[in-house]
């Protein structure tokens, strides 16, 4: 996904889905340089969040996306 990574918003606001996310937050110094420990481990517990959340928030039968976007642009940087 590049740019047109805003069609998923598009897509979800026409047909009134719920969007939502889990981030991994880094430091700007971090985002250019190799990756630390801490954000590895990071990444084993947002699989662990995403997993958590199916099971919590969504019934058998019912039909979700999992979409890895990779790049939050700086979110709250």
């Amino acid at each position: 996904l590049g740019v047109e990574k805003y069609k998923i918003e598009e897509v979800a606001l026409k047909y009134n889905l719920p969007l939502y996310a889990i981030a991994i937050k880094e430091d700007i110094k971090d985002v250019v340089a190799p990756m630390k420990e801490a954000i590895f481990n990071g990444a084993e517990k947002a699989v662990e969040a995403v997993k958590r959340f199916v099971r919590e928030r969504t019934a058998e039968g019912e039909v979700i996306i999992v979409v890895g976007v990779g790049n939050t642009v700086g979110i709250a940087q």
